[in-house]
């Protein structure tokens, strides 16, 4: 059996061990009948005080589900046969076998479920973009819509940190999901399309141009292709480049400028801009509710 044991974490030892053991009992990890390693074994596998370890068992004990054998140790009790607990530890077996199979720990669904049941407040959002441009925009979206620290980096470093949210885009969260511990809460920032950020604006007409201004070439670029997508001629989408020198003059014949957050501040006075946001709104009442205002 494994246990993921953190002893910097707000969580006692012994909570985690409680839990871990109780979650594998529920998943049938460990079945019915199952010996489990002694105190000793235990605690010198994962470099824990015995007393740690005992602590635990008794608190499984206590709650019914180990039974002590006396000169023979500690054994996995069958699972209650009720109709109303039976059907919830077939419920959460279920999940936690599912869960699995996308690639989720055990400690990860009870994370995500103890968040649901008693939400306890984040305090930091950290963004995790290798990409500068993006990392600017990202963070200026967020910073401006949710009331709590916003940070952005290359990379994640949660060492010593606690109560903080790691987000990315879709294309990165799937290596960093492999970089940090499962116990650090990830949100994958889905993204808001052109054509819900032009819903409201009237379809511009076959002779105007409309230019994409943006430091991110993704942003540019996914742009271009939307606009394309939603009817426009490619000749009438021009993509600029916010980075190199004078490019606010290129947009003077622009019917419209589509601009990121970040470059939408830098258009001249006068010129129609429309500012299109890269996050989803769904997501950021979702980051809202996981970061309530102190």
């Amino acid at each position: 059996m494994r246990f993921w044991i953190t002893k910097n974490s707000e969580l006692p030892v012994r909570e985690q061990l409680v839990r871990q053991v109780l979650l594998a009992i529920l998943s049938e990890d460990i079945p019915p009948g199952h010996r489990l390693p002694s105190v000793r074994a235990l605690a010198r596998r994962h470099s824990l005080h015995p007393n740690t370890v005992s602590a635990a068992y008794h608190d499984l004990l206590e709650q019914g589900w180990l039974e002590l054998r006396r000169g023979s140790g500690l054994y996995v009790c069958p699972l209650p046969v009720s109709a109303a607990d039976g059907s919830l530890d077939r419920m959460l077996a279920a999940l936690l076998q599912a869960a699995r199979l996308q690639g989720h720990e055990p400690a990860e669904v009870l994370q995500r479920l103890e968040q649901m049941v008693r939400p306890q407040g984040y305090q930091r959002v950290l963004i995790v973009e290798p990409e500068p441009a993006m990392r600017e925009i990202l963070k200026a979206e967020l910073a401006a819509k949710l009331p709590v620290l916003v940070e952005a980096a290359a990379q994640a470093d949660v060492s010593g940190v606690t109560r903080t949210v790691v987000v990315a885009l879709p294309t990165r969260m799937a290596v960093l999901r492999r970089t940090i511990s499962p116990k650090v809460l990830c949100i994958t920032l889905r993204l808001r399309s052109v054509q819900h950020s032009l819903e409201a604006q009237k379809h511009p007409g076959k002779a105007v141009v409309i230019s994409v201004a943006s430091r991110s070439a993704e942003i540019r670029y996914g742009a271009r292709a939307m606009l394309i997508a939603v009817g426009l001629h490619p000749d009438a989408v021009c993509e600029i480049d916010a980075a190199t020198d004078g490019w606010q003059s290129r947009i003077g014949s622009s019917a419209m400028v589509i601009a990121d957050v970040v470059t939408a501040r830098e258009i001249p006075s006068g010129c129609p801009v429309k500012e299109f946001r890269v996050i989803a709104d769904s997501v950021v009442e979702q980051l809202k509710q996981l970061c309530p205002a102190v």
